[in-house]
């Protein structure tokens, strides 16, 4: 059984080297997997058919590179032909088409050129494994201590807001909820990001970018849950860049609860004293007044009106905490 935070290594059979096979059974012994990717057809001997003589080097299963293509290239909720391999994170390969689906499947991928990370067929596997795992981003399980009964009453809806908000990992079920509230058009219309009508798949899209972010260093994204509830339900995300930059949505129910603000003061508090970071940023649509409380009530500074870097033809309110400024 894999400990958790295990991650699951695809090596193409093509690029195996036979010096990487003590790297991937101290990959193994350390809780991970890996997997062979091989061809239809192919014999299990490779490498001087190293790991049929030693134990230690047999991968924990194989799968056909052709049925993973056509797996990753089937419709949104078509049929998985290569079982499994949706939970499979690293791809170690050569071929130019395998690393792009890989990539767009949220897969991290390592390999001579293409790839997220550089790798020769020289170099030793188990350095590149070590630099990518201290790359990840760690993840953790945010929580507020719950309302007391007087704070909950001063909610419209106290009764049901009483318990602790909670973020927690983002998941591949999310899709569903996800999608169901994005398909509100009045979420599109004060979001930067989130089109309407909402395309089908999107959800599950988004989900793996996020796993890729943080795969490769670059952001933390949870899910806003309700704690302490006959009914715990996910209300929303929150996002945080390495660069600082801050970004949430509620589902329509439950917007102008503060449930933005309560999940936003535990991303500022993560992103100053765990995260490390020099600050905090954010933008809003000059229309969405809700965000722009938001950020006020975290003791962000109203920085005024700019366009976007990525998006010039995007006029956007910009807003900054700096490490050390007490929130209000």
């Amino acid at each position: 059984m894999e400990r958790p935070g295990a991650m699951g290594l695809l090596i193409d059979r093509d690029l195996l080297q036979a010096h990487w096979l003590p790297d991937v059974s101290a990959w193994q012994r350390a809780g991970h997997s890996w997997w062979l990717l091989g061809r239809r057809g192919d014999n299990n001997a490779c490498c001087g058919g190293a790991w049929e003589q030693e134990s230690a080097f047999r991968p924990d299963g194989r799968l056909d590179a052709s049925a993973l293509l056509a797996d990753w290239l089937a419709p949104a909720g078509g049929p998985a032909r290569a079982s499994g391999a949706q939970d499979r994170q690293i791809l170690l390969s050569a071929s130019s088409a395998l690393l792009v689906l890989a990539k767009e499947q949220g897969l991290l991928t390592l390999g001579p050129s293409g790839a997220d990370h550089s790798l020769s067929l020289t170099q030793g596997l188990g350095p590149a494994l070590t630099r990518l795992l201290a790359r990840r981003l760690t993840l953790p399980w945010l929580r507020e201590p719950a309302l007391s009964p007087e704070e909950a009453s001063q909610s419209r809806r106290g009764a049901r807001l009483a318990g602790a908000i909670c973020l927690r990992p983002l998941v591949a079920r999310d899709a569903s909820w996800i999608a169901a509230y994005c398909q509100d058009a009045a979420i599109a219309r004060y979001t930067l990001n989130i089109p309407h009508p909402y395309p089908e798949g999107a959800a599950s899209d988004w989900l793996q970018l996020c796993g890729r972010k943080q795969g490769l260093g670059q952001a933390w994204s949870w899910a806003i849950w309700l704690e302490g509830e006959a009914e715990a339900a996910p209300v929303g995300t929150v996002s945080l860049s390495c660069q600082g930059s801050l970004a949430w949505w509620v589902g329509v129910p439950w917007q102008g609860l503060g449930i933005a603000t309560r999940a936003a003061i535990l991303v500022r508090d993560f992103a100053f004293a765990s995260a490390h970071l020099p600050e905090i940023n954010g933008c809003h649509m000059a229309s969405n007044l809700a965000s722009g409380r938001v950020m006020a009530k975290l003791g962000m500074s109203d920085l005024g009106m700019a366009p976007l870097v990525e998006r010039p033809d995007c006029v956007v309110r910009h807003w900054r905490l700096g490490r050390g400024v007490r929130g209000r």
